[in-house]
């Protein structure tokens, strides 16, 4: 932050009220000049009455200003003096305070109107003026006063959203903080239709009906209703262009910041959040699209999170809702995968090398296996199961499973290299295949689900992959799965083995 944007932040709302309560004081005058009831020797003592008043009410209205604001500029000072960057978010109280900040000064505004209003009346009433004259007295600091509230109004709200908010609150969440008045957009037109309709015509009224009670010649009458009235005309067209133009750079401003971030959205892209700069419905909109993009940024992340476990078709499918995960009966493909000798190496090197070794090895199986639409269900220990044909289902499911297998030895062929390279023995395993059906569902308790599958299937497999060791071979798949292949995969009949638990037994063949 520099000098100029730390000297804008500090004393904004400050200039803003006093550039506010100026054009009401031009306004007071414009009025009296064009047309005052007063006596002149009344209007003299008025005059003299104003020197020591306006410098007084202005005076006022400055120290309460900043007795309100000393412990947010104690703060700025400390947190955001140039070159300085503030470490933490602004306290809740302060947050109130400059968030309240406008309702404040508005008040107080109002309030030393009235008592303009209140002061000159009983000042001219002393002097003996007549009951219209002390009305008009009266009138002219009522209508101004409202009149400068409503251009103060949206004044300080174009330098809260414009100069403050953005600095004070780069978190939004303006619609947390407790204890703070909010500015709908309802007020808001409110006030623009009292600034620009409804005081300008009470105050045209006004005029007329004082210049009916003034003894004024009816030729002077006509004259001075003329000019009344143009006079408040062009007073208040100012006011309204000045008004409308705040209005709309505040609206526009904040739509077009929202609809900025929804094409961002629409594009896929959740980093952009939408500036909370108020805390009417569209600060509270930008707020909830905040949140949004939040939400659909941690869903993106934990898809692709997701899409590490599982391939990205598979991940698909099942955010997408269109695989049931309560239990399904499945024709698959199961693939058991576990290392030989893997337990003496364990204890001849390092807990991290062996780590840094497993994850090698296992890195290198699920990339084969998911190149072939396999999905790794779990890793056991140094054992692997995969699945072929679930949860997306796949007439192809045994091919893909064989052609795994094929692929995950030409693999181990490849991180052997890479270990006997490093100065390491080479591994050896199994992997048994079988197919047919098998119930798969999220299985687990409440707090925590996994796919899986149950069933013989799954069972066969597994004491498919232990016959490796008995049979001496790396690669053993069942019948069942033999009866599926439709491609030319080199098969070698092994001896029908019975497994326990299956009445009959189970015709062996390995690659």
């Amino acid at each position: 932050m520099n000098k100029w944007q730390f000297y804008r932040l500090k004393n904004g709302m400050l200039i803003a009220n006093l550039i506010s309560n100026l054009i009401g004081f031009l306004i007071t005058q414009m009025i009296t000049g064009v047309w005052n009831p007063l006596p002149e020797a009344i209007r003299v003592q008025v005059d003299r009455l104003n020197v020591y008043f306006t410098p007084l009410a202005f005076m006022t209205g400055f120290v309460l200003t900043m007795a309100y604001e000393r412990p947010l500029r104690r703060y700025l000072h400390v947190h955001y003096y140039p070159g300085k960057t503030p470490k933490d978010a602004l306290p809740v109280p302060l947050r109130r305070r400059s968030l309240n900040e406008p309702f404040f000064l508005i008040l107080m505004d109002f309030g030393l109107w009235i008592a303009s209003s209140v002061y000159f009346s009983i000042g001219t009433w002393s002097m003996g003026a007549q009951p219209h004259v002390i009305q008009f007295m009266f009138a002219v600091g009522l209508y101004t006063g409202l009149v400068t509230s409503i251009i103060a109004f949206f004044t300080l709200e174009y330098v809260g959203h414009k100069w403050v908010a953005p600095v004070l609150f780069p978190d939004g969440r303006i619609s947390t903080t407790p204890g703070v008045l909010r500015i709908r957009i309802g007020m808001r037109l409110t006030a623009m239709l009292l600034g620009c309709n409804i005081i300008p015509f009470i105050a045209i009224l006004g005029s007329l009906r004082q210049m009916k009670v003034s003894a004024i010649a009816s030729s002077t009458t006509v004259t001075q209703c003329g000019m009344a009235i143009a006079v408040n005309s062009l007073v208040f067209m100012a006011i309204g262009v000045w008004i409308t133009l705040l209005v709309k750079g505040n609206l526009t401003r904040q739509l077009n910041h929202v609809i900025g971030v929804l094409k961002q959205v629409r594009q896929g892209n959740f980093d952009p959040k939408v500036p909370v700069t108020s805390n009417d419905e569209i600060g509270y909109a930008g707020e909830v699209i905040n949140q949004m993009t939040d939400g659909l940024k941690e869903r993106d992340m934990i898809k692709e999170m997701f899409g590490r476990y599982v391939a990205h078709e598979v991940r698909d499918e099942i955010l997408s809702g269109r695989i049931p995960l309560d239990g399904e009966v499945k024709e698959v493909t199961v693939l058991f995968c576990d290392l030989r000798d893997f337990t003496p190496l364990t204890e001849s090197l390092p807990p991290k090398e062996v780590v840094r070794i497993i994850n090698r090895y296992f890195r290198s199986m699920e990339e084969a296996i998911q190149a072939h639409k396999g999905l790794v269900l779990q890793f056991l220990g140094d054992e692997i199961e995969a699945v072929f044909g679930a949860p997306v289902s796949r007439h192809d499911h045994a091919c893909l499973a064989v052609a795994a297998a094929q692929e995950m030895s030409r693999r181990m062929d490849q991180v052997n290299a890479e270990l006997q390279a490093a100065g390491y023995p080479s591994l050896r395993h199994g992997i048994g295949i079988h197919s047919g059906e098998a119930l798969a569902a999220n299985i687990g308790s409440p707090n925590r689900l996994s796919y899986a599958l149950v069933g013989d299937t799954v069972n066969i497999a597994s004491r498919l992959q232990e016959l490796n060791k008995v049979h001496r071979t790396e690669i053993i798949l069942s019948g069942a799965t033999r009866d599926r292949l439709a491609g030319d995969f080199p098969l070698t009949p092994l001896p029908e083995t019975s497994l326990k638990g299956i009445a009959r037994p189970i015709s062996l063949y390995t690659l």
